[in-house]
Formats: structure tokens, sequence, C-alpha cells
């Protein structure tokens, strides 16, 4: 949910507890209002009855219906004035409707004079309906007009926070450069403004330091590890004995793993650094054949059985180097893991890219094997950065990655949608 969405919709919320809220009140204090105005009126009456009693006036002379006077006993208990709240018929509306009755006894020159006098008034759930019928109305009008202000008002006073986000969007820190920042006159996105100028010139500055160190070691290493790798090749060429030649091998052969490893974590610092930046649609088809071509004697010196379904056309917008390097780790990781005798399954279509072979189960859990240095075969010559470039590349391209070992087969597949 966007951010202004959001502030409208608490905004509203807040606004309907206030008005229901207000509501609520407004009906309790007109009834109470209400309640007490009868009140009062009931009570003048019955005063006004007793007066006239004093003053000589016979009962009979009192004829309103709602009005009830009687002479008691002295011996009466006292009953000061008192006010119940009950419900009778009304023949106006012929239903029952809430009334409040007076009761009261006046002492009047010597006799007790019982009085009752009750007048019908609104009821509470009459009250209630028409306060909420209006609530409602006054609420959804309310809620439209400042929804639509508040949101408008929104807009205007987050707009530079949205510049800001295309801004930060739109910069990209492997092309160096500045990130222009939108003026503000807000002091909260000021001060916004100047901690990511300072916190983007830090990374710019990192960045460049940690682009150039990598870069220089992958460079600066290649040298003596060339030099290395040929003295080694010269004294296993001369006229050694057993021994040395059994010392000589391992020394090579970890000279010649660090060689690729420096090489595929080169090739990760460039995909990282967006040094593949140009695409280009290529026909992803011809591009596989080519290089299962290329790997043939090696899975032919395995004796594995290659079937393919390859969809003609298969067009994909992807550097060609990147893509070929993401076949080739691919086939080279089928091979390897597999076993003498058994099979590759290559699948191509517009969608997807699977690829299958069979090997023994991996050592570790699947979903650790696209992390680097991860191998599923600890003791395989593999250096465990084949399956984190394919990952990198994939990730780069928006396509999903998934790996999974099922009834003997290693199975990657690469879905090129990113979606299922």
């Amino acid at each position: 949910m966007k951010l202004i969405s959001k502030l409208t919709l608490w905004y509203l919320i807040i606004t309907a507890f206030v008005l229901s809220t207000s509501g609520l009140l407004t009906f309790l204090t007109v009834q109470h209002e209400m309640d007490e105005e009868v009140t009062l009126r009931l009570k003048r009456l019955t005063d006004n009855i007793a007066e006239q009693i004093a003053d000589g006036i016979p009962l009979s002379a009192f004829t309103d219906p709602y009005i009830s006077i009687k002479e008691i006993e002295n011996s009466a208990t006292k009953l000061p004035f008192q006010i119940i709240d009950t419900s009778d018929f009304y023949f106006y509306t012929e239903n029952r409707e809430r009334k409040l009755v007076a009761k009261v006894i006046y002492p009047i020159n010597g006799r007790n004079y019982y009085v009752e006098a009750s007048e019908f008034v609104v009821d509470k759930g009459e009250i209630l309906g028409a306060v909420l019928q209006s609530l409602s109305w006054i609420l959804m009008l309310f809620l439209l007009i400042m929804g639509l202000i508040n949101r408008q008002v929104s807009k205007i006073i987050l707009m530079p926070f949205k510049r800001l986000l295309q801004s930060i969007q739109s910069f990209d820190l492997s092309q160096g450069g500045q990130i222009e920042l939108p003026e503000t006159k807000v002091q909260e996105f000021s001060e916004l403004n100047h901690f990511l100028k300072k916190m983007i010139a830090k990374a710019l500055n990192d960045y460049r330091m940690l682009k150039e160190f990598a870069e220089n070691s992958s460079h600066e290493l290649q040298t003596p590890l060339s030099i290395i790798r040929g003295k080694l090749e010269l004294l296993m060429e001369s006229d050694i004995n057993d021994e040395q030649a059994r010392l000589i091998l391992p020394a090579y052969d970890s000279i010649e793993k660090l060689s690729k490893i420096n090489q595929a974590l080169g090739l990760l610092l460039k995909i990282e650094n967006n040094q593949f930046a140009n695409m280009q649609p290529i026909d992803f088809s011809v591009l596989t054949d080519k290089v299962l071509s290329a790997f043939s004697e090696l899975i032919e010196l395995k004796s594995i059985t290659l079937k393919k379904e390859i969809e003609d056309y298969v067009q994909l917008k992807i550097h060609v180097d990147l893509a070929d390097i993401l076949l080739s780790n691919l086939i080279k990781n089928a091979i390897r893991h597999n076993n003498n005798n058994g099979k590759i399954e290559v699948s191509l279509n517009s969608g997807q890219l699977i690829v299958k072979n069979t090997g023994s189960p991996p050592e570790v859990p699947v979903e650790q094997l696209f992390q680097r240095f991860k191998k599923s075969n600890q003791s395989s010559e593999s250096i465990g950065l084949g399956l984190s470039i394919i990952k990198q590349i994939c990730d780069l391209y928006k396509f999903k990655v998934e790996y999974d070992y099922i009834d003997q087969l290693h199975i990657i597949k690469i879905i090129f949608n990113g979606k299922d």
C-alpha cells in the first residue's frame, strides 16, 4: 500500500471513530435533555394542580385523561415527587409508546392528595435511529469530501518524497555520478536529502575502492599464477623422479584450481558491477545446440546418453557472452556430476530451459547449492562457483532458477518469465 493511501486510510478511520463517538454522545445528550424537559413540565403541572386544589377547585374539575387525582388517608406514606419510565398504548399511533409518569402526594388543608400526571415522549430507539440516520449521511459526505481533499493535499505534501524515491530508483551505483535530489522546503525531507547525499557519496567512494581492489587483485594474480604454472610445467618436463612428480602434480592442480577460482570470481564481479548491461535478442536455440556440440567429446568420453528437445527460434534478450557462460556452466555441471553411462536431458522452449542429469544425491541441502563454494559433492574437482554464476546471471535478467533432485536425477530449471 502506498504511503498516501495509508495516511488517507488512517485519517478516515480516525475520523469515522470520532464521528461515531460524537453521534453516541449526541444521542445521550438529546435523550437526557428531552427527559429533563418533560420531567420539569410534569413537576410544574403537578405543582399547579396542588395549588388549584388548595384554592378550592373540586377534583371533578380535572378531566384530562393524563391526570389522575384522588384523596387518600392521612395515614398514607408520604410520597415525594418521582418519575416512572414506562410504556403505554398511544391511540394516535395505535402502538405502545414510551411514557413518563409523575407521582407525588401533596398535603393540602389537612388532607392528603395523590396526584399522578403522565406524558408520552419520543422513544429511545426513535431518537437513536434519527441520530444514526443523520449521522450516516453526515459521515458519508464528510468521509467522501475529506478523503478526496486529504488525498490531494497528501499528494502535494508528499510530492518531494515521491520525487526523491524516483531519483533513488533511477540512480545506478555502478555508473557513478551524483544523484539529483529534488529541492524541498519541508524540514524533514530536507534533512533526508542531506543524509542521502552524504551516504551516497560514501557508498560511491567505497564502491570505487572495492571495485578497483577486486579488479587489480584479479588482474595482478594472473601474472604470478601464470609464472608458477609455467615453472611447474617446465619442472615436470625435466628429468625428475617419481617422488618429485608426486609432489609437483598436486601443486600444479592447486594452481589450476586457484586460476579457475580467480577467473570465476572476476566474472561474478563483472556481473555484479553490471558490466554486461548491453542486451540484444539472440537465438537461444542455436546457441544451446552450439554449446552441446562443443561438449560432445566430453559427453562421449563418459558414455553419457544425450537427449534434447529444443524448440526452434527461442528468442531471449540477454548478453550473448553471459548466455554462453550460462549454458556452458549448466552442461559442464551436468557432465561433471554425472555417472559413467548416465544420461543428460535438455529441454528448451520459449518459457523455460530444463537440464536433467543422472548422478549421486547432493551432500548438502539443495537450497544451499547456489551459494558460493557450495558443492553437491565435496570431493569433486569442482570449485563450487558454477551454480553461483548461473544464479547471478538469472538474477540479473530476472529469470527464476530452481534446483531439485528427484528419482536420481539432478534437475535445474530456468524459467525465463520468472513465473511458474
